[in-house]
């Protein structure tokens, strides 16, 4: 399991590295294209993609020859095998390595999870030691109109540090602003809150929380951060956009604004997690960015566009979750429990015995009493459940197939708890103890199967 989550997870860092790869060229291309912030979010939700389960579209189970054979009548090349354990040589264990960097992986999230959370809370310290406004002294009648519906749940107030302007919060939101938005004008003050209004009303400050904790938690992906960031600058994009598009003669004016607010601002006095009008990790061109787009705005991206863009993503997930359908990420059993419980082993793997033609034994005979319960040694899927599929000499027969080449055999049961097709787990009961097919009394005929070949299963069980 450890290492199925891991091998996932690492899937999971290449995949979202060749998303955001093959996105670079349609970025640079479209700027539309760079102003739909909704895009990041299909890249983001994709790349978790090879974290769900893969699904099984076909896989072909094999019946093993020899259980379609007489043994009694055939020779088989078993007898050659070593019959000490000593002398079998097992895999070694890697599981105890894979869960050791698995709970590596899930410590830092939870440090990582654990420092948002810090940054979270200093960032309501600094909103409670700033001073509460009322909102009639900034907004204009329309803006105050605009937030009637959300006036028992929203907070206007004012700091002293010199910061961007900037909205916080999940349910409840409070607006921010620095004492030197009082410097500039009137219609820049405006601008400035119908910039960070614009993101209320798109709900920005909730996906961005989403965003980041979610990087949070997944820091080993570093394009997830990347992704972040060019949301963020989409989102800043987007917004501009939308509050000139309501007042296209005041973008002269609104540049202003957005230099005045890169020479007042101080980006040391900025509260980490939310990001504001201007934002502290931005570079000079991404500004220069803004600025352009103020006078020369890009078009809209069509809605045909935005479909095409969307289909073209969830067809190359779609395939990539159908192409790796017939990986097996899984690692092969490394525990076995007993078919039976506080039963002895009344035959053992290669014994001859006059019944059999001094013939060697294919597996272990547990004396257990008609009706004990069997139970699989291992999760796994059940092939057959019946006394027609293998050799009559087996009676009432359960196969199971572990993966990975392995499959155990269940003969001479009296009756049957599951059905073929179904999956078991370790320790779940599959039938009882009977005294069907070629036997000189009741019990477990018990035998593992590697590719095809009868082994030893005395060295897989805690006999």
């Amino acid at each position: 399991m450890a290492q199925y989550l891991i091998l996932s997870l690492l899937l999971s860092v290449l995949w979202s590295a060749a998303l955001w790869s093959v996105s670079q060229p349609l970025l640079k291309k479209s700027r539309a294209i760079q102003q739909w912030p909704t895009l990041y979010w299909w890249l983001l939700v994709l790349s978790f993609l090879p974290l769900l389960p893969i699904p099984v579209l076909y896989q072909h189970w094999t019946i093993p020859s020899v259980l379609l054979q007489d043994t009694v009548h055939s020779v088989q090349g078993l007898a050659a095998q070593p019959m000490h354990p000593a002398l079998l040589s097992t895999p070694a264990d890697t599981a105890l390595y894979w869960q050791i960097a698995l709970a590596f992986i899930v410590t830092v999230s939870l440090i990582q999870l654990a420092r948002l959370a810090r940054q979270w809370q200093q960032l309501q310290r600094f909103i409670r030691h700033s001073t509460r406004l009322a909102p009639d002294s900034l907004f204009t009648a329309a803006q105050q109109q605009q937030m009637a519906p959300l006036a028992h749940r929203f907070t206007l107030r004012q700091t002293e540090a010199a910061i961007s302007p900037f909205i916080a919060g999940w349910s409840k939101l409070t607006l921010v602003v620095p004492a030197y938005i009082w410097q500039m004008s009137a219609q820049q003050r405006q601008l400035l809150i119908s910039h960070e209004l614009m993101h209320l009303q798109r709900r920005d400050p909730q996906q961005l929380l989403i965003m980041r904790i979610l990087v949070a938690l997944c820091w080993f992906n570093p394009v997830l951060r990347r992704i972040e960031a060019a949301f963020i600058r989409s989102m800043e994009l987007a917004v501009d956009k939308a509050v000139l598009a309501t007042q296209p003669l005041l973008a002269a004016l609104y540049g202003q604004t957005l230099l005045a607010s890169l020479t007042l601002n101080q980006p040391k006095q900025l509260p980490q997690l939310m990001p504001g009008f201007v934002q502290a990790s931005a570079d000079k061109q991404f500004y220069q960015q803004r600025l352009q787009q103020l006078f020369q705005p890009a078009a809209a991206v069509p809605l045909w566009q935005k479909w095409r863009t969307a289909i073209l993503l969830c067809c190359s997930a779609l395939l990539l979750n159908t192409g790796f359908a017939q990986l097996n990420f899984s690692t092969p059993p490394a525990t076995w429990q007993l078919p039976v419980s506080n039963v002895p082993v009344s035959s053992f793997y290669a014994e001859q015995h006059p019944f059999r033609d001094n013939r060697p034994h294919q597996g272990l005979d547990f004396a257990a009493q008609p009706g004990t319960t069997v139970q699989a040694v291992q999760k796994g899927r059940v092939l057959i459940t019946d006394d027609t599929s293998l050799h009559q000499r087996y009676g009432k027969v359960v196969l199971i197939d572990h993966g990975h080449g392995y499959q155990t055999l269940y003969a001479h049961l009296d009756s049957f708890y599951v059905i073929a097709g179904q999956t078991v787990e370790p320790g779940q009961p599959i039938g009882k103890v009977g005294a069907t097919g070629r036997v000189t009394g009741p019990h477990l005929h018990f035998e593992l199967l590697l590719y095809g070949k009868q082994q030893d299963p005395a060295p897989y069980l805690p006999l």
